[in-house]
């Protein structure tokens, strides 16, 4: 077994949050200088297409935690069984290759994502039922399997099913952020069920720098100032973090929570008008449905750290699903 795959540490944290009033005394009390001026260019959203996950790990549930790992070097004869197999696959005598796969799980057993290419040659060969049950085995041993979620989804699609279509492409779009082509396809699946098919990202309208250590410049769009406020506290206030209970190098959602809800208050307070604003309308409609965590974790965290999704549980999973089909895409 390879070392544990070291991820992200994500820690919910028991705080009070600031109001908005509250940050803007922070500020002025502060040994920092902090300058504000109005945002000149809209911030565009970051290409995070190479930022993706790849279907080379897989996760045991010991009953206590949620341990990743990288998988193995094949045994000799798995090696050899594989090479067949996917020279078979090559040449598209798909049956021999679907053979050939089923060899190297006799050997290497915990080799799991073989299982997914054996569901597509199912899927390939018109077996659709059996591909079907292959990729839910294969999910049933390991859940973070991005691609057998995506073929099953697909498997439904043909099958005419597209509400259980709509839930795997959602989970595999969870499980691999960034994958263009996996978005395209989510989309497809999106149209088939009749949900809205527009994609977007959570890119607040705001820029902030540091020209010497003294001072630091907020530079800002007229909706995102409390939230651009916030995250310059967050950043740069010396103590800041610390005194609201988070040590050097965690990430939490708490920074998020507290920024939001400021976003949220100011928009509130200066009756912005936000129904034309998908992030903003969408974040609103969250928060209102308590979704405001799996909004953070969709919108946030996973399109920067993709592979924090390898440590989700099924639940939290299945939470971030129903707010992408319920409230993102409704």
């Amino acid at each position: 077994m390879v070392a544990l795959f070291s991820l992200f540490a994500i820690t919910l944290v028991a705080q009070e949050l600031h109001s908005p009033a509250e940050l803007m005394k922070i500020m002025e009390n502060s040994p920092i200088t902090y300058e504000l001026k109005e945002l000149e260019e809209p911030v565009a959203c970051p290409d995070r297409s190479a930022n993706v996950n790849l279907n080379d790990v897989y996760r045991v549930n010991d009953g206590e935690s949620l341990q990743v790992y990288y998988y193995d070097t094949l045994t000799p004869a798995g090696r050899d069984n594989f090479q067949r197999a996917e020279a078979y696959f090559d040449k598209q005598l798909l049956d021999s290759a679907r053979l050939f796969y089923e060899k190297v799980l006799e050997t290497d057993p915990q080799f799991y994502k073989v299982a997914t290419y054996i569901g597509q040659m199912y899927g390939s060969t018109g077996q659709l039922e059996l591909a079907r049950q292959t990729y839910l085995e294969t999910i049933d041993k390991n859940y973070i399997d991005y691609l057998a979620h995506w073929l099953l989804a697909d498997i439904y699609l043909m099958q005419n099913k597209p509400d259980s279509a709509v839930h795997h492409v959602t989970v595999a779009r969870i499980l691999n952020r960034n994958n263009p082509r996996l978005s395209n396809f989510q989309m497809e699946v999106y149209s088939a069920a009749k949900l809205d098919t527009t994609d977007w990202c959570f890119n607040p309208q705001i820029e902030i720098s540091q020209p010497d250590s003294g001072k630091v410049s907020v530079a800002f769009s007229e909706k995102w100032l409390m939230y651009g406020l916030c995250k310059t506290v967050w950043t740069f206030e010396p103590g800041y973090k610390k005194s609201m209970g988070v040590a050097p190098g965690d990430y939490t959602t708490l920074e998020e929570r507290e920024c939001l809800a400021n976003l949220m208050m100011g928009l509130l307070n200066s009756k912005a008008k936000i129904k034309k604003n998908r992030q903003l309308k969408t974040l609103k409609v969250a928060i209102e449905e308590g979704m405001i965590d799996p909004f953070i974790m969709y919108e946030v965290f996973l399109p920067k750290h993709p592979k924090v999704a390898y440590q989700l549980t099924r639940e939290f999973i299945d939470d971030i699903a129903n707010y992408v089909i319920e409230v993102r895409h409704k």
